[in-house]
């Protein structure tokens, strides 16, 4: 490493060089960024259940083009309500985006073929025996109108396939637009929902997120900084360094032809975050080598070769940490573990580079800050705290273990799970019309089971129609999905005895409807449900009595195969395996990073010890979550992947620091006395306190300015945020505790055999 550093400082005028030219090549490359993504990337992966889905969206249609409209009120059927409505159709469908309009307004009579609602009212038209036909309509009932009928359900469908974030937002856009002028006209506020609509709000409101949130948070954390700090140099100095990692991370991604997406967007905290994890640590061992009279370029040479260690190690780990997400099946997570790792990697190179060069053209008096020549004010209390778990550490040893194993059991109990609104404020559009969806309709999420049949066979024969006539009946025989709805339906409306006849008319007067329940080609026919927003273990749940249902009917008709697909359901199934994923590559991260650990400090025994510093964060937080009732979800799956880093990296810092000082003890730095063991104990136990009084102050910094810019981001009124902050909170906090309680008790009780401890 002194050979490196030599170089590195040597060469610093060419390194500065290749900063510029490569920050300047980054930003070209940020300008290509954009958050101009399908929602569908994040969950379909190369498997049976996103085949299935794009075989049913290359079949009938995609449904994710449908914005849902809910709307409510006591008087709809009122005459003026209703030309109000109409009107209100009228304009949605004359929108550029919008391509048709499903509505109350299509129904037709099954005797007269005439509209159930006609365009011109008579003056004396009965609107209570309107409401009845409608909510009794094959058609209508449960699907454009609910059973008592104060409920209205349009759907309006957006022009295009799989769209990108551009789109969707520009389609709800204008449907809003025009449901705000209704709005005003009648007083009744149409809701706007589907998964059009929730994943245009989750994305639109995970980018202001990104960039308000971000903001407001590094305000905070900035604050925190020059409180601690004293100064302002020092902050400017940490963070410029992160700050321009994060700058090459996204140019990177951006040449590379990347977009950010729904997880992409934590990216750039989680660089910034890295990197001002390394950077405090860096600028500190400077700032101590200044106190100790050391020269700048000395300062500097010692910064590297004592801290840059460690810096690796800790990038190290956190490459391996966001490398194993690609194992995963699902693209989108193995993207960002992709860029998350690259963004490590930038953090660590912006933080070896840039800082040298920053501290060179700052004066001293800067770097060290209003105290002059003293110390933080935060080291004094760091020594105080430093002697504690010295003086009893067998019972703090014992007692970091025994908590490890005691919540191993209940963290490992989570339940994978995802809700369609999670991510989106209790008080959004799309959150309230689901609710009222689910408490009213039974649902507005549907799920689609489709059903071929043999060749040689038709739609019209007697034991087709008697499949899709079982699948109804299965459908309302299971608990949580409601509602079947499949060209039996619309036969059941047209007034002829002869199937063949009756298809053949139903096509006639309602081409486009029955094109998405039936190909003929393919021959297949669809039978949409009706599912709440209960969350996805709630629904595989209900889907597997469902599936024996289905399967007992494959058995009773040979040649007839039937599935059941559709975006809710294979987002659930899919989300819940990315977050296995996620789970399963934080296992082999952990696994993998003790090889490293072990390695690194060339003793098992070592590497052992850092095992319960780095899991009792993520154990405390898991089984915090199974005991209060929250599932694992996305934003928390994440934390753990994010936090595991943070927590191994303070490990590290404190381990190098700690193998350093042992071994120069080892050569008689120190000497205690003529007694080989009390020498060695002595020595020993030095070496925990002078470690923890040289790299505590830095963990406590990069613990108060984190937690600070987590804590900020708790005022979001995005649920997903707030869990991703809260939990961020508690696990940087018992990662702090743990390596400045927890890990030095260890150190001392199973550390002592350390070979370098031994009297030489």
């Amino acid at each position: 490493m002194f050979v490196v550093s030599r170089i590195m400082l040597d060469s610093w005028k060419l390194i500065f060089c290749l900063i510029l030219v490569g920050s300047a090549f980054a930003c070209l490359g940020v300008v290509r960024l954009s958050f101009d993504v399908s929602p569908n990337d994040v969950f379909l992966s190369d498997n049976a259940t996103s085949r299935q889905l794009e075989q049913l969206y290359a079949t009938f249609g995609h449904e994710d083009n449908e914005i849902v409209i809910v709307l409510e009120g006591d008087s709809l059927f009122e005459s003026g309500d209703l030309a109000k409505l109409r009107q209100y159709r009228d304009h949605l469908q004359k929108l550029p985006a919008i391509v048709s309009v499903s509505s109350l307004f299509d129904l037709r009579d099954r005797r007269t073929g005439l509209l159930v609602v006609p365009k011109y009212l008579h003056p004396e038209f009965d609107s209570e025996k309107l409401k009845t036909q409608v909510t009794q309509h094959p058609i209508g009932r449960n699907q454009l109108v609910s059973q008592d009928g104060s409920m209205l359900v349009f759907v309006a469908r957006v022009a295009g396939q799989s769209l990108p974030l551009s789109k969707l937002s520009a389609a709800v856009a204008e449907v809003q637009k025009a449901s705000d002028e209704y709005e005003l006209q009648t007083g009744n506020r149409p809701l706007l929902a589907g998964h059009l609509v929730i994943r245009a709000e989750t994305l639109e409101s995970l980018r202001s997120s990104m960039v308000y949130g971000s903001l407001f948070a590094s305000l905070i954390s900035a604050g925190v900084a020059l409180l601690l700090f004293r100064g302002l140099w020092p902050v400017l100095i940490c963070c410029a360094a992160p700050a321009l990692g994060v700058l090459w991370t996204l140019g990177a991604m951006g040449w590379a032809g990347q977009q950010i997406g729904a997880l992409g967007t934590v990216i750039p905290t989680l660089v910034m975050v890295i990197g001002l994890s390394d950077a405090v640590h860096l600028l500190l061992e400077t700032k101590r080598q200044l106190l100790r009279g050391q020269t700048r370029d000395e300062a500097m040479m010692q910064m590297l070769c004592r801290t840059g260690p460690a810096c690796l190690l800790t990038s190290l780990t956190t490459v391996i940490g966001f490398g194993s997400l690609l194992i995963s099946q699902t693209q989108g997570v193995r993207e960002f573990g992709f860029c998350a790792a690259l963004g490590s990697s930038f953090a660590l190179l912006a933080d070896l580079l840039v800082l040298p060069i920053l501290i060179r053209f700052t004066k001293t008096h800067h770097l060290v800050g209003m105290h002059g020549r003293r110390e933080l004010p935060v080291s004094a209390w760091i020594v105080w705290v430093a002697r504690f778990p010295l003086k009893h550490a067998k019972l703090f040893a014992t007692l970091g273990i025994a908590m490890s194993l005691g919540l191993v059991v209940p963290a490992f109990q989570q339940n994978p799970d995802i809700i369609w609104t999670e991510t989106l404020p209790e008080n959004s559009d799309a959150t309230q019309a689901l609710r009222r969806a689910d408490e009213v309709m039974g649902g507005a999420l549907r799920a689609h089971i489709v059903v071929q049949w043999p060749e040689g066979s038709k739609l019209s024969d007697r034991e087709t129609l008697r499949v899709a006539g079982e699948v109804h009946q299965a459908v309302l025989q299971t608990h949580g999905i409601t509602a079947p709805f499949s060209v039996l339906n619309v036969m059941e409306t047209i007034p002829i005895k002869r199937r063949e006849d009756r298809y053949r008319q139903a096509r006639r007067l309602a081409p486009k409807r029955l094109n998405r329940l039936v190909n003929d080609s393919c021959r297949q026919l669809v039978v949409t449900a009706q599912v709440r927003n209960e969350g996805a273990a709630t629904l595989e749940n209900h889907l597997e009595p469902f599936e024996a249902r289905i399967a007992e009917i494959e058995t009773r008709h040979p040649g007839y195969s039937i599935h059941v697909t559709g975006t809710v359901v294979a987002a659930a199934r899919n989300m819940r395996s990315f977050i296995g994923d996620l789970g399963m590559s934080l296992a082999v991260a952990s696994l993998i990073i003790f090889i490293v650990l072990t390695c690194a400090f060339r003793s098992l025994r070592l590497g052992l010890v850092s095992i319960v510093p780095n899991a009792l964060p993520l154990l405390v937080t898991a089984a915090g979550l199974v005991l209060l009732g929250f599932p694992l979800q996305i934003t928390s799956a994440l934390t753990f992947s994010l936090c595991l880093g943070l927590a191994v990296d303070d490990t590290i810092h404190v381990m190098m620091r700690y193998r350093q000082l042992v071994e120069d003890m080892a050569v008689g730095k120190w000497q205690y006395g003529h007694d080989t063991d009390l020498k060695s104990t002595v020595e020993h136990g030095c070496a925990i306190r002078e470690t923890i009084h040289q790299v505590g102050p830095a963990l406590a910094i990069t613990t108060a300015i984190l937690v600070s810019g987590f804590a900020a981001m708790l005022i979001s009124p995005m649920p997903g945020i707030q869990m991703f902050s809260l939990l961020g909170c508690i696990i940087l906090l018992t990662a702090f505790v743990g390596d400045l309680v927890i890990l030095p008790a260890m150190l001392f009780v199973f550390g002592k055999k350390y070979p370098s401890v031994r009297h030489r």
